[in-house]
């Protein structure tokens, strides 16, 4: 049941964070390193964002790996 649940969470983290960083690298080239504003946020601000969703996204999806291994262990010892 976990092991859905972080698989879901891993998902919407890596599509998240890869709208956001198309967001950050499209407004970075449009007005030089700088980058335009958007509802008053930079483009670093959006870039700095998926990077923190890409790695929660990786967290996520390595603990469902973890956690599916735990459950053929389990399911082994029976």
């Amino acid at each position: 049941m976990w092991g859905l649940i972080l698989k879901i969470l891993g998902y919407l983290f890596g599509v998240v964070g890869g709208i956001s960083l198309v967001i950050g690298v499209i407004l970075r080239l449009s007005r030089g390193p700088a980058g335009t504003l958007i509802s008053n946020l930079r483009a670093n601000a959006f870039v700095e964002f998926s990077q923190v969703c890409l790695i929660f996204a990786i967290a996520f999806g390595v603990a469902a790996i973890m956690e599916s291994m735990g459950e053929k262990k389990e399911k082994g010892k029976k």
